[in-house]
């Protein structure tokens, strides 16, 4: 886990927000007996570089994980508990959202 927050922490000081953060955008090798010998985060296709207080409002994520919206205020979330709730709402987010995707993750692992 501490390699992966590193990474986070290292894009987000560099500018860059993942926007797509979930196990399967993971390669995990492993090492002597089983144990994670390092982790790469792949798939940088819904990436951007965001400026210190910027805030974004597109709503992005892999299609099958995006909630539909129901109404104004309400989403149907078919498998996507790693998009935070801003995103989902379109109220404007930033380098947080990678940060509750982050912790849907280690809470899951």
């Amino acid at each position: 886990m501490k390699q992966l927050i590193t990474s986070i922490y290292f894009l987000h000081n560099i500018g860059i927000i993942h926007r797509d953060l979930k196990p399967e955008n993971l390669l995990i090798s492993l090492g002597d007996f089983e144990q994670v010998k390092e982790v790469k985060i792949i798939d940088f296709g819904f990436a951007k570089l965001i400026n210190e207080g910027e805030k974004l409002r597109d709503t992005c994520g892999t299609p099958n994980y995006v909630g539909k919206k129901i109404d104004e205020n309400y989403f149907f979330l078919m498998r996507n508990f790693f998009l935070a709730p801003e995103v989902l709402r379109g109220t404007g987010y930033d380098r947080t959202a990678d940060v509750w995707s982050l912790g849907v993750i280690m809470y899951l692992m």
